[in-house]
């Protein structure tokens, strides 16, 4: 199984995105930069190492703005955990949820859905399923993307509280990303080699000793 190159920004995107970078606070400019480089290698089947090192040095910015007490508004707070929450490091993702709590302290509703989001991407980190339905993966075998798997006693009442839409509507939008030309480019890139004319019709390959 193929992990999603960002698998939570199907969701993301637009619960934070904005129309102009023009005069933002850095945390919030960070983060669309940080998008936008993960938005560019959508479908490439991974990321290159010198785009790998760009998103980690600013992963690691981030986590310094939050430790160094460099944060102030709920909105610098919320910025700061949507960026943490883009990487796979578990240590990254601890500490969006810590900071994405912190944004809702403040007064930034949007911080839930961030915390959501760290949460399910912990979980899915260890193998387990996820709480709330907000990561999917790409399988290469059948060339689409599906949502990872979901706890069943997770209500759509609690995705409610935490932004989350219900769990019919984020299979909808697994259903839409894998119309777009983004999911074919995917495809293309990771499919697996065609079987020999004689195994597609069913039939038994020759036994070598024979």
């Amino acid at each position: 199984m193929t992990r999603a190159p960002i698998p939570s920004l199907f969701l993301l995107c637009p619960m934070l995105l904005f129309a102009s970078c023009m005069g933002r606070p850095y945390p919030e400019r960070a983060y669309h930069e940080a998008l936008e480089l993960l938005d560019s290698h959508q479908g490439t089947g991974g990321l290159r190492h010198d785009v790998l090192e760009n998103l980690e040095g600013r992963w690691e910015t981030a986590a310094g703005w939050y430790t160094e007490g460099r944060l102030e508004s709920a909105e610098e707070h919320l910025y700061t955990a949507a960026t943490l929450v883009t990487s796979d490091h578990v240590e990254h993702l601890i500490l969006a949820r810590r900071i994405g709590v912190r944004a809702t302290e403040l007064g930034e509703e949007r911080g839930y859905i961030v915390c959501a989001m760290a949460t399910d991407k912990l979980l899915v980190e260890q193998g387990e399923p996820q709480r709330y339905g907000t990561q999917i993966v790409y399988e290469p075998v059948i060339g689409k993307w599906r949502l990872y798997a979901v706890d069943p006693l997770t209500t759509d009442e609690e995705r409610a509280a935490m932004g989350v839409p219900p769990l019919s509507e984020l299979l909808a939008n697994v259903e839409r990303q894998n119309q777009s030309p983004i999911t074919e480019k995917l495809h293309q890139r990771v499919k697996l080699p065609e079987l020999p004319a004689e195994l597609e019709g069913g039939e038994r390959a020759p036994d070598p000793a024979h």
